[in-house]
C-alpha cells in the first residue's frame, strides 16, 4: 500500500463507554447535557411537590371546615331532638288532661242541653276553653310535625355533606400519596444527578491524564482533540509508515505500542481506528495484495 506523506493520517478514536442508565457513550459535554436535563426535571419536580403540598394544605383547611359543620349540626339535630321529646311529652300531658275532662263532661247525664250547659257553668267547665286547647294542641302537633320535616331535611343534607367530605378526604389521601411519589422520585433523581456530576468528573480528570500523557510523549506529532462525546488522537502518516509501504515503521510500531499503553489504562474503552490512502496508483509487489486503492 502506498502511502502520501502530506495526506496519510491515521485517526484513533478512543469512545469512553460509562455505563449509565440515561446515557451510552459520554464525554464531558454529554455528561453536562445530561446534568442540565437533570437539573430541569429537578426543577419541575420540585414545583409538582410545591403544588401538591399546597393542594394538600388547602383540603387539610376544608376538611377542618367540613368537621366543624359537621359537629355544629349534629348538636344542632341533638337539641332538636331534645325539645322534640319535650314537646312530645307536654303534650301527651295535655292530651291527657283534656281527655279527663271531656270524659267528666259526659258522666252528666238526664240533662237538657240546657242544663247540660248550666251543670258544666256549674262545675267551672268551658267549652271555649276546651275547644281552644285542642286547636292548641292540633297547632302544636302541626308545627312539630314542620320540626320534623325540617330535621329531616337537615339529616338528608348532613348525610350528603358527610359523603363529600369522605370524598375529599379520598382525595387528600391520593394527594398525599402522589406526593410521597414525587418526593421518593426527586430523591431518586437528586442521587442520579449526583452520580452523573461525579462521573463528569472522573471523566474531565481522565480526559486531562490521556491528553497529557500523550502529549508529553509524542509533543506535535500526535494532535488530541475532543469531537462531541468521542476523544480524537490524530497522527501524521509519515511517521507510522514509508512512502508505497503497508507496515508500520519501526518508529511507528513504538509509537503505536505506546498508545497503546496509555490507552489500556482507560476503563470501559471502545476504540475506533481509521486512515485513508492517497489517489496515486498502486505498483509492484503491493498490487498482487491490493489491485486498487478501493481494496485498501
Amino acid at each position: 500500500m502506498r502511502r502520501s506523506k502530506s495526506m496519510n493520517t491515521i485517526k484513533f478514536m478512543c469512545v469512553m463507554v460509562m455505563g449509565t442508565m440515561l446515557l451510552g457513550c459520554l464525554s464531558q459535554q454529554a455528561h453536562e447535557r445530561a446534568i442540565e436535563e437533570l437539573e430541569m426535571t429537578h426543577q419541575n419536580s420540585a414545583q409538582e411537590v410545591e403544588r401538591l403540598q399546597q393542594l394538600v394544605q388547602e383540603k387539610d383547611a376544608t376538611v377542618a371546615q367540613l368537621q366543624e359543620a359537621n359537629q355544629e349540626l349534629e348538636a344542632a339535630v341533638e337539641v332538636q331532638e331534645q325539645i322534640k321529646e319535650k314537646n312530645l311529652e307536654a303534650l301527651k300531658e295535655e292530651l291527657q288532661a283534656l281527655y279527663s275532662q271531656v270524659s267528666g263532661l259526659g258522666k252528666l247525664s238526664g240533662a237538657t242541653p240546657a242544663s247540660y250547659a248550666v251543670g258544666m257553668n256549674e262545675d267551672g267547665v268551658d267549652f271555649d276553653d276546651l275547644a281552644q286547647a285542642f286547636r292548641n294542641v292540633r297547632s302544636t302537633l302541626a308545627s312539630q310535625l314542620s320540626d320534623f320535616s325540617q330535621l329531616r331535611t337537615q339529616n338528608e343534607q348532613l348525610e350528603e355533606e358527610m359523603q363529600k367530605l369522605e370524598a375529599r378526604l379520598r382525595h387528600v389521601e391520593q394527594l398525599k400519596k402522589e406526593l410521597e411519589e414525587v418526593r421518593t422520585a426527586r430523591e431518586a433523581q437528586e442521587a442520579q444527578l449526583a452520580k452523573v456530576r461525579g462521573e463528569v468528573q472522573t471523566v474531565g480528570r481522565e480526559i486531562e491524564r490521556i491528553t497529557k500523557a500523550l502529549e508529553e510523549k509524542f509533543g506535535k506529532s500526535l494532535m488530541v482533540t475532543q469531537h462531541q462525546d468521542r476523544l480524537v488522537l490524530t497522527m501524521l502518516g509519515q511517521i507510522l509508515f514509508e512512502s508505497g509501504e503497508a507496515h508500520l515503521t519501526p518508529m511507528g510500531l513504538d509509537i503505536m505500542k505506546q498508545v497503546g499503553e496509555v490507552l489500556a489504562t482507560l476503563p470501559n474503552k471502545n476504540i475506533q481506528v481509521e486512515g485513508h490512502t492517497d489517489n496515486n496508483p498502486i505498483y509492484g509487489r503491493l498490487q498482487q495484495q491490493y489491485p486498487t486503492n478501493w481494496e485498501l
